[in-house]
């Protein structure tokens, strides 16, 4: 037995008229191809749905029936098939997107505030996670894009470089590497030096620069957040290497930053995504406006970086 979603809308729309030709008036379908269709259903079901009089149409007891299963089906299916429209007209729909927390503060704000202009019925998502976590979650299918470091390379996955990054001493302002232009990574490795987590992306980059400088260096603290970190700074209790965007995260600290040179190192940033996967039209958008953002962070810090600066 197959009863077409074509038949079920002509079967609903006939049980709900007087008659074959009024029905068949509201589908813009002739009279005969309307009672041909009804036919057919009456012949796959085995039983008469209308019990047809020269004056009226109505239906059998199983013909109601079927009218009240076949309403609901083609309800739902008509319903899901305007959903399915709005989300692609970006009317609808759900986005999300995973961001390292080292550079959501600087990135986000511009291109979420856009976002939401433009698409204020969509449910946007936002996973601040590090690295790995933020690889997984678009491997699985949970989020849409990742905005993160250079990756290893999957073979499902894009990584599209939009800027770099270069990393920065911070440390107080009465602190004797405050006094120079530029700081020697070999250097600051002589100082109580504050880390981030070895499962940080940014612990990693700062790790492979000491060991360039062949520089030992014994982290002093670790702690989880690069607010923490600067804190910790700022109380006097040691320095710390960050990446130029992490500013954003600490204006508020009376700390200053420095260039780190030999290495001078550059974490390289973009956005990931599955490479068999497109973008919904409000995915889309975000992503044009990550990546415009992203670049134009990127742009300050590289020129910021030229120079000693205060925060805060």
């Amino acid at each position: 037995m197959t009863i077409t979603l074509r038949q079920l809308q002509v079967f609903v729309a006939a049980s709900r008229a007087r008659s074959f030709s009024d029905a068949a008036s509201k589908l813009g379908i002739s009279q005969p191809s309307l009672s041909g269709t009804i036919g057919k259903i009456e012949e796959q079901l085995g039983f008469r749905l209308f019990d047809r009089t020269t004056r009226s149409l109505l239906l059998t007891a199983d013909g109601r029936d079927l009218a009240a299963l076949a309403e609901d089906l083609v309800r739902d299916f008509e319903a899901a098939l305007r959903g399915i429209a709005a989300r692609s007209a970006g009317k609808r729909g759900r986005v999300s997107i995973a961001v390292l927390p080292s550079i959501a503060a600087a990135v986000l704000p511009q291109a979420l505030s856009a976002f939401a202009r433009e698409f204020a019925e969509i449910d946007l998502t936002v996973h601040d996670v590090l690295q790995d976590r933020a690889v997984n979650m678009l491997r699985d299918g949970i989020v849409d894009f990742a905005v993160t470091t250079q990756t290893a390379t999957y073979p499902e996955l894009e990584f599209n470089e939009l800027a770099t990054d270069p990393f920065i001493l911070v440390c107080r302002r009465n602190h004797p590497l405050a006094q120079q232009k530029i700081i020697r990574w070999r250097a600051a490795a002589e100082y109580p030096f504050i880390a981030l987590s070895p499962n940080t992306s940014v612990r990693r980059f700062a790790d492979a620069a000491m060991a360039q400088a062949h520089a030992a260096v014994r982290p002093r603290y670790e702690v989880e957040l690069i607010a923490s970190a600067v804190n910790l700074v700022a109380a006097g209790l040691g320095i710390t290497a960050l990446p130029g965007l992490t500013l954003a995260t600490f204006r508020a600290a009376k700390v200053v930053v420095r260039p780190l040179e030999e290495p001078t190192i550059h974490r390289s940033l973009g956005i990931l995504k599955l490479k068999e996967r497109s973008l919904s039209a409000p995915a889309r958008f975000l992503h044009e406006h990550v990546a415009v953002s992203l670049a134009s962070a990127s742009r300050v810090v590289l020129q910021s970086n030229r120079k000693p600066s205060k925060v805060g």
